[in-house]
């Protein structure tokens, strides 16, 4: 019997979804979902006791995992200690895998074969599983781009094209084009 797998959360993937109103629809995807104790520390726009109270659990670092955190920090100095404790966890812990943002801790776990992902996955799920609409989900994923979230553009066109069911403007072209061609009308 195969144990269920856990989808640990990174605090900028938990900022995003709030941005993007999407957070209380991860719970209608049914999958298991964590943080550890160090991302939870990281909250300060995301409200812990509701997210807790909303059904995520926070996993604590063993002695020997925060050991291994101080290990690692000093070789990983780009990867906050928080983000990197995910890489620890799912290290001691096989049948995890790591939703994040963060590019960095993305590659860390791509060398050791641990699957990681990120907000768009998260979406592509909540899409698939006919959780929230396809305009629902477009709003949202203009909503965190407005907001400044780093999402890449190129994935974000292809699934706006796809929720929305028409082309999307980049950023690089309205930057581009529509400032510099714009017409004046008198």
């Amino acid at each position: 019997m195969s144990r269920e797998i856990l989808h640990l959360l990174d605090s900028s993937v938990l900022f995003t979804l709030q941005d993007g109103g999407l957070i209380s629809s991860l719970w209608d995807l049914h999958i298991s979902l964590v943080t550890v104790d160090l991302i939870q520390a990281e909250w300060k726009s995301v409200l812990p006791s509701h997210l807790i109270s909303a059904g995520l659990p926070v996993k604590p670092l063993t002695g020997p995992e925060m050991a291994e955190l101080f290990r690692l920090a000093p070789v990983h100095k780009r990867i906050s200690p928080a983000d990197l404790s995910l890489f620890v966890y799912s290290v001691h812990h096989p049948d995890t895998m790591v939703i994040t943002g963060d590019r960095r801790l993305r590659s860390l776990c791509e060398e050791h074969e641990i699957p990681v992902y990120g907000v768009l996955w998260l979406m592509d799920m909540l899409d698939e599983r006919g959780v929230v609409s396809g305009s629902y989900l477009a709003d949202a994923l203009e909503e965190m781009i407005t907001k400044g979230n780093f999402l890449p553009e190129g994935d974000c066109e292809k699934r706006l094209e796809k929720w929305r069911g028409q082309k999307w403007i980049t950023r690089e072209y309205r930057r581009n084009n529509l400032k510099n061609n714009s017409t004046t009308y008198k």
